[in-house]
């Protein structure tokens, strides 16, 4: 079962939400009673695989295949 994180995040006006806080404060609490985190790095490697994803396929307009293969983030240079 998965522990209650102990400390409130606090509502921010800032457009993306509180970021990654609560992953953060979710690590350090694993880390401390030396339990699994919430989220894993292979659950965070394929959140990014998704991104990238997206991004190349906006930038080349067209559909793109998983596993993602010959893309990074640095490939989006000057975009945004």
């Amino acid at each position: 079962m998965k522990q209650k994180l102990t400390r409130q995040i606090k509502a921010t006006s800032n457009v993306y939400g509180n970021g990654h806080t609560s992953l953060y404060a979710d690590m350090i609490d694993a880390i401390k009673n030396n339990r699994k985190p919430y989220v894993d790095a292979v659950a965070g490697r394929n959140a990014l695989e998704m991104i990238l994803s997206i991004y190349k396929s906006m930038k080349t307009g067209v559909p793109v295949k998983l596993p993602l293969t010959d893309f990074a983030s640095i490939d989006m240079k000057g975009t945004f």
